[in-house]
């Protein structure tokens, strides 16, 4: 009998990356039943996990496999020694899906994750924070520089966006003209005719400071203005 071949790792990360956008627009979909107003970026996604284990079940028991629940908050580890910060926890993703890749050539390529930021979006809390503003600089930014690293080694990773103000084509110039000032190198993001209660858009980036530079960051916009 032939020796059946094993997938490739690419084969394997489209398959880790088709499950995980999914449970975070199933995710997304069940939160915008709940009441988010007055809460905090922090205390949505703290709401998120619950959605995201209800999720996972889901998925696991009609795919009849395990589905592990994104971890929420967990510091990037190490990859390889000169990673070491002297055991000081390093930067936080909102959330981490880890893929094991079975085919790696060594141990520093054995685990690749993907990671997730999510921020609030609408008009600005105060003169001083501008929600669009900060989906740029401390969300898109941070999956192309070299203090957060985000999407390390990963062909993809995903943003999410808790609309809770404001109309979301006015927020998504509004984006796009930040990008523009601090990612001047990042394609503009374009949500076309999607609509519902969740947006959903692809932005294919050439990275500059993080691995692999071909990296394709996800969108989805959870609409939360009714609630």
């Amino acid at each position: 009998m032939p020796r059946r071949e094993l997938p490739s790792f690419r084969a394997m990360w489209k398959t880790h990356e088709t499950i995980y956008l999914q449970i975070f627009s199933t995710a997304l979909e069940d939160l915008v039943e709940t009441d988010i107003s007055g809460d905090e970026e922090d205390a949505i996604s703290e709401k998120l996990t619950l959605s995201l284990k209800r999720a996972c079940l889901g998925l696991s028991r009609s795919r009849n496999q395990e589905v592990a629940v994104p971890v929420w908050e967990a510091p990037i580890p190490p990859i390889e020694t000169r990673d070491l910060t002297g055991g000081k926890r390093g930067k936080r993703p909102d959330f981490t899906c880890t893929c094991q890749n079975f085919h790696a050539q060594s141990p520093e390529d054995y685990e690749v994750s993907l990671h997730v930021e999510c921020k609030r979006l609408g008009n600005p809390t105060s003169p001083s924070w501008n929600l669009n503003e900060n989906y740029v600089k401390n969300g898109i930014k941070r999956f192309d520089c070299s203090s957060h690293k985000y999407g390390n080694q990963a062909p993809s990773g995903l943003m999410i966006g808790y609309i809770t103000a404001k109309d979301p084509g006015d927020i998504e110039r509004e984006v796009n003209g930040y990008q523009k000032k601090h990612t001047p190198h990042c394609p503009p993001i374009n949500f076309n005719s999607s609509s519902g209660v969740i947006r959903k858009t692809t932005q294919v980036l050439c990275r500059k400071n993080v691995e692999p530079g071909q990296f394709k960051l996800f969108h989805m916009w959870g609409d939360f203005r009714s609630q």
